[in-house]
């Protein structure tokens, strides 16, 4: 056990959390195995792993069995299912919609796309799998960029160690591998590390604004004022390039079953308060002659009235069980246009 000081509070106090997560010499940090505890966010929501790490409530055999098909399924937080349990997670309402089908969650909170290509890579790969799903939050470009990541900002800060890719010429080279098993890094030394992630919009952020205004007023007002994962903006720009080179590696390694690349939008984009400037990157990834969909959630988020939207989030910034369930039908109604046979 170890304490943590929980920020988000009027009046700061104290809260008892259980580690969550372990050193790896590959990822960074990965879940602990066989965990089952409480996390103590605001709401509060039980944190179950099976033997190898990931985030389920049962095991699953390398070869899938016989009548069921299976997806694999990557991604930082958002996809991982922060701020709720694992039935409530799109992966695990994919799995109660279709009976004969398996959605492996390797979600990861914290993680960049490079790690997440790591986590196929290094623990993924070995499971059989009909297709893939790889859903980057747009943050995710910021990560790449760095060798650090930020724990706890709204528990006070503590950095640890990730690997990195760079990109020279048109390959992809590995860094910091094997990750160092430095631990916390402290705030003072945090700037001497390479390209620190560009600040997320979160509770530490916003209570850097005016706390009177509302709080789409207080998003736009942020985000003119700092132009967050700017890398969008461009086809041309370093951190995309970065994340274009990332991603088609995975495809090319998955290359022959289908991969559904699918942008997470954060509150801010289906509110309406931040344009989707990631939108227009990811989209001429899409390649239905080589397999590979991008598949959009704004239109379904979009289609729920101004009340519902708000649902949708959680205090700690991650989609709640609504939300979840928007992202579950808008992965549901991709697969029933380009695979159906994956869900028969």
């Amino acid at each position: 056990m170890f304490k943590v000081k929980d920020s988000q509070r009027t009046e700061p106090g104290k809260v008892w959390g259980r580690q969550e997560i372990t050193y790896h010499p590959a990822i960074g940090w990965w879940w602990i195995p066989n965990l089952n505890a409480m996390n103590l966010l605001d709401p509060p929501f039980l944190l179950r792993t099976n033997s190898i790490g990931m985030r389920s409530d049962r095991e699953y055999p390398l070869k899938r069995r016989e009548g069921r098909h299976r997806i694999v399924l990557l991604g930082d937080s958002f996809t991982a299912g922060e701020s709720v349990a694992n039935p409530q997670r799109f992966s695990d309402l994919l799995e109660k919609s279709y009976p004969n089908l398996d959605v492996m969650n390797f979600g990861l909170h914290g993680t960049g796309t490079d790690q997440q290509l790591l986590i196929y890579e290094t623990l993924a790969k070995q499971f059989e799998a009909d297709a893939y799903i790889f859903a980057p939050f747009w943050s995710n470009i910021a990560r790449n960029m760095a060798d650090l990541y930020v724990f706890g900002r709204r528990r006070g800060v503590a950095w640890m160690a990730k690997p990195y890719f760079l990109l020279e010429g048109d390959n992809l080279t590995l860094h910091n591998t094997p990750v160092p098993r430095t631990g916390l890094i402290s705030n003072e030394d945090a700037p001497k590390h390479r390209a620190l992630p560009e600040p997320e919009f979160g509770p530490s952020t916003a209570f850097t604004l005016p706390l009177k205004l509302p709080d789409l007023v207080r998003k736009k007002l942020w985000f003119a004022l700092t132009r967050p994962f700017s890398g969008y903006e461009s086809d041309d720009s370093p951190s995309w390039r970065l994340m274009r080179a990332i991603l088609e590696r995975f495809i090319e390694e998955v290359k022959g079953k289908p991969i559904f690349i699918v942008p997470l939008p954060d509150y801010a984009h289906y509110s309406g308060s931040v344009p989707p400037t990631y939108l227009a990157r990811y989209e001429k990834l899409h390649d239905p002659s080589i397999g590979c969909f991008v598949v959009d959630p704004l239109p379904h988020f979009k289609r729920l009235s101004s009340q519902e939207r708000r649902k949708c989030i959680s205090t700690e910034e991650h989609y709640t069980p609504l939300g979840h369930q928007v992202v579950a039908e808008t992965i549901s109604d991709a697969l029933e246009k380009y695979c159906p046979a994956i869900l028969s």
